[in-house]
């Protein structure tokens, strides 16, 4: 064990872990209710909390002033040396979200091309092209689950604009996604090492992955497009200065990392923002009558999205409730301070976002969905750190605009022509994994609009 600091001894928080017994019972309402017990724990013991356990310390934190400290001001302190990561790693291998140091420069540096804004215009059609078959799926339907329409619309969009492909084995990789959200949802109780039916199945999960990518870049390699603007050409032409060019198992954890980022998380948060929509009956017809007053029945474009400030105030509300980041965990690379609290090097630390999100200092009555509270000036008092949904500093998204445009444009683009009804009024309940995701699928009436 990581020796104590003596700051960080008089800070509240559960017993130390020091047996398997009372690692099991540690983790045991973790693994039954993860986002439950977590939010007990800061009402039990405020806003940081320590938790120590066999392999270090762990410094837990629902407070703007901390996020700002380990993601900006004391940024280059903190890395992805964190237990989180390490799950990550088995699925994403060293692709841009798990990397770090060089690698993770040079790998940034290497796809930032594909997220500038001139590139974003000419995906901007794209999106709206999916949406609009979005819609077409659902003509002659009075039911749907959102999770799946919506997972189907924004795999086709980043399969396009990012890889320049279609989607030739979707419900694969959707079903390899899912099942993996799932894994990542509670705690690991067995020991590294012990085979159990769960690690088998995300074994199976990403030779899935895997062969869904590898054929992709088959097909890529017997037909190449040179000079092709997209993820996938980008990442088959690079060269280094000897000349040599990225091995499969480097494009392939970059290929792996944006399926995730780029669909699982948008998609989540479109689903969040329809059952968010379907609650809340004002919001939506709010958000009607804009669409009508700016568009007309037209497909939106990048250029109406100013235009349309009511609908960015209604996705950023949704990613307040429900940021898909929903913890952003972190690795003392060195000996710090953060909160007043000497941090060992070594020790670990996570901001929960989602919990940030509902601060009520923040965001009064933050139970409440409620658009209107994201103008501009509203945003400019909120202190750094008090609002995440992508992270901050320089291990911030990289696809962050990539991913408020295409919720724009894809809730903008349905919303004119359906309103998605969730069939049952009871709430529902959020699961953590990679990303915050409904536990259910979000079945839903459709209702065709005028």
């Amino acid at each position: 064990m990581l020796v104590q600091s003596e700051s960080l001894q008089v800070m509240p928080g559960p017993r130390p872990v020091d047996s398997y017994l009372q690692f099991l019972r540690h983790y045991g309402p973790l693994w039954l209710d993860p986002l439950g017990e977590v939010g007990r724990r800061f009402e039990r013991y405020g806003d940081i909390y320590r938790v120590v356990g066999r392999s270090g310390e762990l410094l837990v934190a629902r407070d703007p002033a901390v996020a700002r400290e380990v993601l900006l001001t004391q940024g280059t302190n903190f890395g992805k040396g964190h237990s989180a990561f390490a799950r990550l790693r088995r699925v994403l291998g060293e692709g841009l979200l798990t990397s770090e140091g060089e690698v993770w420069r040079r790998q940034r540096s290497m796809l930032q091309p594909a997220f500038a804004r001139t590139r974003l215009r000419e995906y901007g059609a794209a999106m709206v092209s999916a949406a609009l078959k979005g819609v077409s799926e659902l003509r002659g339907r009075t039911k749907v689950s959102v999770t799946e329409l919506m997972t189907r619309i924004t795999l086709r969009i980043v399969a396009q604009t990012l890889f320049g492909e279609t989607v030739e084995d979707a419900p694969r990789v959707t079903r390899a996604m899912s099942f993996l959200n799932q894994a990542f949802s509670r705690p690991e109780l067995l020991p590294e090492g012990v085979p159990s039916p769960t690690r088998w199945r995300i074994e199976r999960a990403v030779e899935d992955l895997d062969s869904a990518v590898f054929e992709m870049t088959e097909r890529r390699l017997q037909q190449p497009r040179p000079g092709a603007e997209d993820v996938l050409q980008r990442l088959l032409d690079l060269r280094d200065s000897t000349g040599e060019g990225l091995d499969r198992r480097e494009i392939r954890d970059q290929l792996v990392t944006l399926y995730l980022a780029g669909h699982e998380t948008t998609a989540n948060t479109l689903s969040w923002t329809w059952y968010l929509l379907s609650h809340n009956r004002e919001a939506f017809m709010k958000l009607r009558a804009e669409l009508q007053r700016v568009l007309g029945g037209r497909a939106p474009t990048l250029d109406d999205l100013p235009e349309l400030p009511y609908l960015q105030q209604v996705v950023k509300e949704a990613l307040r409730l429900y940021p898909p980041a929903f913890a952003l965990p972190r690795g003392a690379k060195a000996a710090t301070r953060v909160a007043g609290f000497d941090v060992p090097a070594g020790s670990e630390v996570v901001v929960w976002t989602y919990f940030v999100h509902r601060l009520p200092a923040y965001f009064p009555e933050p139970l409440r969905f409620a658009p209107e509270r994201f103008t501009a000036e509203w945003e400019r008092s909120l202190p750094k750190g008090a609002y995440l949904p992508f992270g901050a500093g320089q291990r911030a998204c990289i696809g962050q605009q990539f991913a408020m445009m295409e919720a724009q444009l894809v809730l903008g683009t349905l919303a004119q022509q359906v309103a998605l009804e969730m069939v049952s009024s009871r709430p529902v309940a959020a699961q953590i994994g990679a990303t915050l995701r409904p536990v259910s699928a979000l079945s839903a009436q459709v209702h065709w609009l005028a």
